[in-house]
């Protein structure tokens, strides 16, 4: 198979025009610097910037003229001119339109600046390689004025984003905690009582909303409710099901298809490890599980196929039915299946994928996920390994097939999923340390970082298991650290 160029990752760009204009050394961090999100500034990004001469000239070559500036400088800065006299057009070019509706002039500053962010940087993560043109989660930006509680957990989701980013956590007085708490509990009052008025033409957004509240988990520590959005996100895409969607054009049909995809992901990864026994039609109708799956599939940045996320949700089901008299035939059903895919058919035919992707990445990391969903069946049904060394050989598989994906590579947050499985199987601490770079560099170091709180928890589970494992070793055999998680009381979602 012939792969695309690694674009994404290949150069880095010179400083943003902001640090250029404040002299400043910048992180080159994309679509925008982490300077400029700490300081709470607009990062006017890298490219060409487009800027309206509000009056005419009063110096050099076009003394008169009003035109459309086109220039490789920055305007002047945020806070020099007048909130009343600044032009929307003043906002770098890659600006979502809906940010600059007149619907949404009502917000303050800082609930405008919560919602840039989430535009910027929270759809970025959400996706596997960011098309500014075509990333379905901006989708329900210009409804943010119609849906009160879908404009709450979008800021709500921006303000704990640049929280996770700041790395506020650990002071509650920063003024962005603040924010997020206030607005989160706004959203879910509000959501409660649009789910009690529920309409056709609010459902769609209702189900954004929950699923948008699971980020929201995701990105503070991967704790908290998310079990309970999940079943009400579950629940709600059942009623979807049969609804009539004309009244949704194909921009906002596109960010439904990705929520939902998402919810499902969700609830497969929720299931795997956490031990909560969550209900959802998909696990007995596997052709429509498939379905939303692939109709998203170019934006899922986990980069697992379909197949591989409903073969992962049957073995969390048959470690569920524990002692059944088929659970072994079963479990070699499923490890046959999965290893009968053929990915790079698979890789070749996604619709939609940008022309800058990297398809033997993704094969890679398609690869990884396979060979992790063979080792999961065989930690949830153990008396299904063919002999002694299959689990080990499994872990080198995973270990070799993530290694193919450079640790600077855009996708590298696809992998987080299987790097924790494998971190959790191996005693070696040579294999284990590599694991927590690999997350490490996900969270914090990668130029396209993902500063997703539940990253960290993963890294901290990942040492409490080996803690207890290396301080209690296993009398016979090895200990199931499977069965240790789903025991534990704190769930953690992990995706």
């Amino acid at each position: 198979m012939q792969g695309l160029d690694r674009a994404p990752v290949a150069a880095k760009p010179r400083a943003c025009h902001n640090c250029r204009r404040r002299r400043l050394r910048c992180d080159r961090s994309f679509p925008s610097c982490r300077k400029c999100s700490i300081s709470g500034e607009h990062c006017l990004g890298y490219g060409t910037l487009f800027r309206w001469a509000n009056a005419p000239a009063i110096r050099g070559k076009l003394v008169g003229q009003l035109d459309v500036k086109r220039s490789g400088k920055p305007g002047p800065k945020s806070g020099s001119v007048p909130p009343q006299t600044r032009t929307p057009i003043q906002e770098s070019f890659f600006v979502h339109p809906s940010l600059v509706d007149p619907l949404l002039n009502g917000l303050n500053h800082r609930t405008r600046h919560y919602v840039h962010h989430f535009a910027t940087a929270v759809c970025r993560d959400l996706v596997s390689f960011d098309q500014h043109d075509c990333n379905p989660f901006r989708g329900v930006l210009p409804l943010l004025y119609e849906f009160d509680f879908l404009r709450a957990v979008v800021v709500a989701t921006g303000a704990m984003h640049l929280v996770a980013l700041n790395g506020y956590q650990n002071q509650p007085g920063r003024p962005e905690l603040v924010d997020a708490l206030v607005a989160k509990g706004k959203a879910l009052s509000l959501l409660r009582s649009a789910v009690d008025r529920m309409t056709p033409e609010n459902q769609a957004m209702v189900l954004a909303a929950t699923v948008f509240l699971i980020n929201l988990d995701l990105i503070d520590s991967g704790k908290g409710s998310w079990q309970v959005h999940i079943e009400a996100a579950s629940a709600l895409m059942s009623s979807l099901r049969h609804s009539d969607h004309k009244q949704l054009d194909q921009g906002l049909m596109d960010c439904v298809n990705a929520i939902a995809a998402d919810c499902l992901t969700y609830r497969v990864f929720g299931s795997a490890i956490s031990g909560v026994a969550l209900t959802s039609w998909a696990e007995h109708d596997p052709i429509e599980f498939l379905s939303i799956l692939k109709r998203a599939e170019a934006f899922s940045y986990h980069c697992c196929p379909p197949e591989i996320l409903h073969i992962l949700l049957s073995a969390s089901n048959l470690y569920s039915r524990g002692g059944h008299n088929r659970v072994e035939e079963d479990a070699l059903s499923l490890l046959h299946q999965a290893r009968s895919l053929d990915l790079v058919e698979w890789v070749q035919n996604i619709r939609g994928l940008s022309t800058q992707d990297d398809l033997d990445i993704r094969l890679s990391i398609a690869l990884a996920h396979r060979a992790t969903a063979c080792l999961y069946i065989l930690l949830a049904v153990p008396e299904a390994v063919p002999f002694p060394s299959s689990v080990d050989m499994l872990v080198q598989e995973v270990l070799g097939y993530l290694a193919a994906v450079p640790i600077d590579h855009i996708h590298l947050k696809g992998t987080i999923w299987p790097t924790f499985v494998v971190g959790a199987q191996t005693d070696d601490p040579v294999q284990r340390a590599w694991c927590i770079e690999r997350m490490q560099a996900v969270w914090t170091t990668n130029p396209w970082i993902c500063p997703w709180g539940y990253i960290r928890t993963a890294m901290q589970m990942l040492q409490h298991l080996w803690d207890a494992r290396d301080r209690e070793p296993a009398r016979e055999g090895r200990r199931n650290w499977l069965l240790e998680l789903k025991s534990m009381r704190e769930k953690c979602l992990i995706v």
